[in-house]
């Protein structure tokens, strides 16, 4: 079953649609959220929030979870002899292959759960983030990155 997650555009707080569910205000201060939820099955190009294009694909796994775990691994190494730094990167390689992936908006950080990937939405690049965040990536950053024109960037 399909969702999004996305922060009230007041309260920021978290909110969470399923796939067709309708509109309704947010649960904490009520002010009005018009974010429906695309159908099940459906091939996600635009952000179903803020109607952005630039999306991004990553693996829905907990990263406090995974720092905890090599945090963990980290403390048996002594015991282990480093066994347990080859436990943590099996386990990690595991949850890998089972984990799912989500799509995110660059904008508005929305989170897209259940849905297939556009062929547009790629894996996270940080050039882009930061064009997002920033207003404009660090120098140097855009060397090798493709405008939104097409043509290679400049150096």
């Amino acid at each position: 079953m399909g969702s999004v997650h996305f922060l009230c555009p007041k309260c920021e707080t978290r909110l969470a649609r399923e796939a067709g569910q309708p509109p309704r205000p947010c649960d904490w201060c009520g002010v009005t959220c018009e974010v429906v939820a695309p159908f099940a099955g459906t091939l996600i190009e635009r952000c179903a929030v803020c109607h952005h294009d630039q999306l991004y694909a990553q693996k829905d796994f907990n990263r406090t979870t995974g720092i905890a775990l090599v945090v963990l691994g980290s403390i048996f190494v002594p015991w282990t002899y480093g066994l347990s730094l080859l436990g943590v990167t099996a386990l990690d390689y595991v949850v890998w292959r089972m984990v799912k992936n989500v799509i995110v908006c660059y904008g508005c950080q929305s989170v897209h759960r259940g849905y297939a990937a556009a062929p547009s939405v790629a894996h996270f690049d940080l050039a882009t983030h930061d064009r997002h965040v920033y207003g404009a990536a660090p120098p140097g950053a855009e060397e090798g990155h493709r405008q939104e024109s097409g043509r290679p960037a400049r150096k």
